[in-house]
């Protein structure tokens, strides 16, 4: 699998009294106690190194080590509306330090604030991607731009329009208060703007490109450098696969190699449901970019990319999240896709396994033992489970604390769901980070997780834990 930054921080973790891990990378899922000492996170940050630039999109300040980008909640008085920040946990060489970090509200990364009073929303999580290939991430964000007075009179009421923005990186991460660019789109496409924008490098020539839909399922490939004045070198349409029904949920993106050997990156279009699972279609990557077709894919709402045979080529990976939905005789699905998934593999072929009885949920692809080979990681509310084929090889979970500020969680209120899967300490090995929030607390920190683990694998071990319930001042 390709290399991807982690932290091996247990011993920060004692040190500064964080959230300790518990948790079982055994498939009878033990857990063990959490610490009650989850706060003790300096309130001050240390300032983060200024790199000199990488070539990973989640090296926010180009110091060599990846970061972690999260939303952190803003505690509010009850019957107020919750807020949140963007955050970046920046990465040591033992992995993320929630003792030196950054945090953005829309201000800071130049997105447009609402006239009216009352808090502007948070800003979303961005697409992370180095548009000019400077070395350093820049952030992009799906949002509103107020429309200009024409727009206004044929109708648009809203009084905005979505708009693709970027928030420029630098060794410091985004410059404070500076406006965020633009995207430039073609005429015929600006009023209604891109669904989805993803990043990858769909032509192989190590920079960083974007992905996106059109309503009419239309798929756009906007390939980098793009200039600060957010035009793009050049553009590609792909029409949809099936022009009678082009409603697509998303995309998704492979990652893109930070080995220093660039390589085309995969790209999924997964098509729209109703809580039933849908089909979707496969642009494969080629030697000169990715295939001009796509390959249509079976149903499943859950997919992921990953090396799953560990012949060096990347996979798809398509399957049964669980979800169903209420329509009358539709609460089941065909043999061929409850309970199973398959694997699109690099040279071809496709190897369906059945999925464990109960293990339905989120895909993620994980290489804790760092043998180049992922495991398919099902992400469940309560557990991240591992498989190879159709067989459980670990499950990790973790056990927040009994009471947060002095009020009492409840067992089925612990849960912590899968944030993402990454390499944080560039040992080659991947690091699986949960977070959790709780309804008990929902009307002071709304639902953005504020405990943290960053697992040493599907082990018991953390690399660090944390709280980001203070990470911002009160309101």
């Amino acid at each position: 699998m390709t290399p991807r930054t982690a932290s091996r921080a247990t011993v920060l973790c004692a040190a500064l009294a964080l959230l300790a891990g518990c948790g079982s990378g055994e498939p009878d899922g033990r857990r063990d106690s959490a610490s009650r000492a989850p706060d003790a996170v300096p309130t001050e940050s240390r300032p983060p190194d200024r790199g000199r630039g990488s070539d990973d999109p989640a090296d926010v300040n180009g110091d060599g080590h990846r970061d972690l980008v999260l939303q952190v909640p803003v505690a509010v008085p009850r019957g107020q509306p919750t807020q949140s920040r963007l955050a970046v946990v920046f990465g040591s060489a033992r992995g993320p330090d929630p003792a030196t970090r950054t945090l953005y509200d829309r201000r800071d990364l130049g997105l447009p604030t609402r006239a009216r009073p009352g808090p502007a929303p948070a800003p979303g999580e961005p697409t992370l991607a180095d548009l000019d290939d400077d070395g350093f991430p820049d952030f992009v964000f799906r949002d509103g731009v107020p429309v200009d007075a024409a727009a206004e009179r044929r109708g648009n009421g809203s009084g905005t329009r979505p708009a693709e923005l970027v928030a420029w990186g630098g060794p410091g991460g985004p410059r404070r208060g500076a406006r965020a660019t633009e995207l430039q789109l073609p005429p015929r496409d600006r009023p209604d703007g891109y669904e989805a924008p993803v990043m990858g490098d769909f032509d192989g020539d190590g920079r960083h490109d974007l992905a996106a839909l059109r309503r009419d399922g239309t798929l756009v490939l906007r390939y980098g450098p793009f200039t600060r004045a957010g035009a793009a070198a050049r553009t590609e349409r792909r029409p949809p696969a099936d022009p009678e029904d082009t409603w697509y949920a998303g995309l998704r993106a492979d990652e893109v190699s930070t080995s220093g050997r660039p390589r085309v990156t995969g790209l999924f279009a997964h098509r729209g449901t109703d809580g039933e699972q849908s089909d979707g279609v496969y642009y494969a990557p080629g030697k000169g970019g990715i295939a001009a077709t796509g390959r249509p894919v079976r149903a499943g709402n859950a997919f992921t990319f990953g090396d799953f045979d560990g012949d060096g080529r990347r996979d798809l990976a398509v399957g049964d999240d669980g979800s169903r939905n209420n329509e009358p005789g539709a609460g089941t699905e065909p043999p061929a896709v409850d309970g199973s998934y398959a694997v699109y593999a690099g040279d071809g072929s496709v190897r369906t396994h059945r999925l464990p009885a109960s293990y339905r949920g989120r895909f993620a692809a994980a290489d804790p033992d760092g043998d180049g080979r992922d495991g398919l990681l099902v992400a469940r509310p309560d557990a991240a489970v591992l498989l190879d084929g159709s067989r459980v090889t670990g499950r990790l979970s973790r056990r927040p604390p009994a009471r947060v500020d002095g009020r009492a969680i409840r067992e089925s209120d612990r849960w912590t769901p899968l944030h993402t899967v990454a390499d944080f300490d560039g040992d080659h090995r991947d690091e699986i980070v949960l977070g959790w929030s709780s309804s008990t607390l929902l009307s002071r920190y709304g639902s953005t997780p504020i405990h943290w683990w960053v697992a040493d694998g599907m082990s018991r071990e953390d690399d660090v834990a944390f709280a980001t319930r203070r990470f911002a001042p009160p309101e």
